[in-house]
């Protein structure tokens, strides 16, 4: 075991769940056990959430000048950290080293994007009859959950830890049960950037704590990515609850082959589509129709997929 045993993080510090089911989590690369992950139960969900609850009135009335400090700090970590964030990426999801890096390049550029917030987010005072003004004002949420997908262990949790937190809420991150390690990582930096104990908190899990969070009555939203299948499940039963729910399913791509297609140019975006980031893009080109006489075409493409070594 490579790892140290996966722990859920809460209120600033790393803690064991109190079930005894467990994850062996196994690197897609080689077949080699990574770490062992302790399933939480909804007592530990309880925990982490009475944590963040207990965080939102101070952190929510912080100014947002402030709040994006730590953003700004973050980044750099992020910037520091590259390699190793990289590394750990390759690892437990399978996707090329480069590749890897692009998707902490990619987890930088949305820390950029919300430490500009202050300046995106101003309320706003319309006059809107002889004597009477509307006055707008954006407010945090509260406790918001995020439940995120195996194919982006750094960067689909990053779609939402800035932009969330740096607005004044306080989170709950359930990363994949495949890929739990890049999460840790995310919240020693962000507990080193400056975040106060208790605004971010990781709860690791299976179905059982998605259904928790979706049922929680402390939870005011819930972000989720994964499958179309559960995505419409998580979406019904968080709207269920009255919760406010962001639901990112999947899709079967398609393309459309010509006979007279050039095969190096055709061969290379091809392979590079249904191979790039193990095959687990959104975008990836799952299947390919062709017309006519391809087969040429497909040899090449055969040729090129064949390029391809997992974690390198």
């Amino acid at each position: 075991m490579k790892y140290n045993r996966i722990q859920n993080f809460v209120n600033g510090k790393f803690i064991d769940a109190s079930s005894t089911k467990t994850i062996t989590i196994i690197s897609p690369v080689d077949g080699t056990i990574l770490s062992k992950m302790v399933c939480s139960t909804t007592a530990d969900l309880d925990v982490a959430v009475a944590a963040a609850k207990a965080a939102f009135p101070a952190w929510s009335k912080t100014p947002i000048k402030e709040r994006v400090q730590v953003f700004f700090k973050y980044k750099y970590l992020l910037e520091k950290h590259l390699q190793q964030l990289a590394e750990l990426c390759s690892e437990e999801n399978g996707k090329i080293y480069s590749e890897s890096v692009a998707e902490i390049e990619k987890c930088i550029e949305l820390t950029e994007f919300a430490t500009s917030l202050p300046q995106l987010v101003t309320g706003e005072v319309l006059e809107v009859s002889r004597g009477v003004e509307c006055r707008t004002e954006k407010v945090a949420l509260g406790v918001v959950a995020s439940i995120v997908p195996f194919n982006f262990p750094s960067m689909v949790p990053n779609w939402t830890i800035p932009n969330a937190i740096a607005l004044g809420n306080c989170m709950i991150m359930k990363p994949s049960e495949k890929v739990p390690l890049s999460c840790g990582k995310i919240a020693e930096l962000l507990k080193e950037a400056g975040l106060p104990d208790g605004v971010f908190n990781v709860v690791h899990g299976d179905t059982d704590i998605v259904e928790a969070i979706c049922d929680h009555p402390d939870i005011e939203a819930v972000s989720f990515v994964g499958s179309t299948k559960v995505a419409k499940i998580v979406y019904q039963r968080a709207t269920h609850n009255y919760k406010r729910c962001l639901a990112l399913g999947g899709a079967k791509n398609h393309l459309m082959v010509m006979p007279d297609a050039l095969p190096a140019m055709t061969a290379q975006n091809v392979a590079a589509s249904m191979s790039g980031c193990a095959g687990q893009r959104c975008m990836a080109a799952s299947a390919m129709v062709a017309v006519g006489d391809v087969d040429h075409i497909i040899m090449k493409i055969c040729e090129e997929a064949r390029k391809i070594i997992p974690g390198k």
